[in-house]
């Protein structure tokens, strides 16, 4: 997206300067921070801030401006109105209260969850008295690619070291919320579970679900040469899925249920890499779709759609141990009790849960491993074209070892 077709960004100083006490905005530059057909639920842009101190000395912010999508059919179908009310929740509510939590537990803040990215500022509307959502709203985090981390390449699956870092990070994300559940109920029920209930991100554009359920259905014919077993299985799994979008929670709360981002996969996951070029650090990204369920729907999701699925065969039952250990070595590092939160009600858990995240991770493949925007023509392509685009060869390779997988790991039935 060219710098002139950018949204404009009305009264900046308003959001920024708050966090920067004393100091003033006196410019800044945007441009497009993702490639064409990366995001289809926001603006992401890069801002360049010029800010001067108090004291005359001037600086400069690398910084991130997310606003709404622009095009009405995409806000129909992402429904901004409640997802930026989420995510500026998860920064502003959510990552300083797990803060407290982790400060009171006597936890140095070097060894405090990492997976958030520095806050500076958001806001629904320029009406400052305003709860809507409009085209004024905004975000604004740190420049992650200017502090080192670098983005994940959708057609490149994960290995081993990528998977297990990103499970530890994503078992600590899970782990601090149901602590703060556990410890701070008050805190958690007035002040973070309103912005996280349940919610139906296709309930708004059912026309597009449905050519989704479909298109979905003719790749898997097509990936299992026509089984017609599994194909049954597969609709009636998309039928469930759907129904669990926008169904009310199961049960009561579990030993397993937390804060989940229920779009956990390689486009929202940000590494910085050590010397020798191994991956030591991970931020989580997008946190729009995040609300309050089991955390085996993040953990079967991101497994079965981003994971390389040779190394996934071999190491599955490792992976779901290295995510179980970490999610209670930091309950227990913040006080929590662990009574609850064996191995084996964990595995109970990952059987009641994860058949429902295989569809899930059937239709996040066709986004995945979609074409690469290259050529000028391709710089448009629509979320429409992905949805009903006939699907690669690659797409079928995924889908068929997915269905071969979740059969092997016996969470297709």
């Amino acid at each position: 997206m060219e710098a002139d077709k950018l949204p404009v960004i009305h009264d900046l100083s308003e959001v920024l300067e708050p966090h920067f006490p004393g100091a003033r905005l006196l410019s800044y530059r945007t441009s497009s921070l993702t490639q064409p057909g990366d995001n289809y639920g926001s603006v992401l842009m890069a801002i360049q801030a010029q800010l001067q101190r108090s004291d005359g000395e001037l600086f400069e912010e690398q910084l991130v401006a997310k606003v709404p999508p622009t095009d009405p059919k995409y806000w129909q179908f992402f429904q901004p109105e409640r997802t930026c009310l989420t995510e500026n929740a998860v920064y502003k509510i959510l990552a300083p209260a797990l803060a407290n939590l982790q400060d009171e537990a006597g936890i140095p803040a070097e060894r405090q969850f990492s997976g958030f990215s520095r806050y500076y500022g958001s806001r629904v509307s320029l009406d400052s008295d305003s709860l809507k959502v409009d085209q004024n709203a905004v975000l604004v985090l740190e420049n992650l690619r200017s502090s080192g981390y670098v983005s994940g390449k959708r057609l490149i699956a994960y290995d081993l070291p990528h998977t297990l870092l990103a499970l530890r990070y994503m078992a600590e994300f899970h782990a601090l919320p149901l602590a703060l559940r556990l410890l701070r109920p008050e805190v958690f029920r007035d002040r973070v579970r309103p912005f996280l209930e349940k919610f139906d991100w296709h309930a708004a554009a059912p026309e597009w679900k449905a050519v989704m359920k479909a298109e979905t259905l003719e790749d898997v014919r097509r990936a299992t040469d026509n089984d017609a077993k599994l194909l049954a299985r597969v609709k009636e799994l998309s039928d469930q899925f759907f129904e669990f979008l926008s169904a009310a929670p199961e049960r009561p709360d579990g030993p397993f249920t937390s804060i989940i981002h229920c779009d956990f996969w390689i486009n929202n996951l940000m590494f910085r890499y050590g010397p020798a070029g191994t991956p030591v650090g991970l931020k989580i990204i997008d946190f729009q779709t995040a609300q309050y369920d089991s955390v085996v729907h993040d953990i079967i999701s991101f497994l079965l759609s981003s994971v390389d699925t040779a190394i996934l065969e071999i190491q599955f039952e490792h992976m779901l141990e290295v995510y179980f250990e970490a999610f209670v070595c930091c309950l227990r590092r913040v006080g929590a009790d662990l009574e609850d939160h064996t191995f084996e009600k964990f595995r109970e858990e990952v059987k009641r849960v994860a058949y429902i995240q295989v569809p899930h991770a059937i239709f996040m493949t066709r986004f995945i491993l979609a074409d690469s925007a290259v050529s000028e023509s391709e710089e448009d392509r629509q979320l429409s074209d992905v949805l009903k685009n006939s699907g690669s060869e690659r797409i079928g390779r995924k889908l068929s070892k997915i269905l071969d997988l979740a059969q092997k790991f016996d969470i297709l039935y």
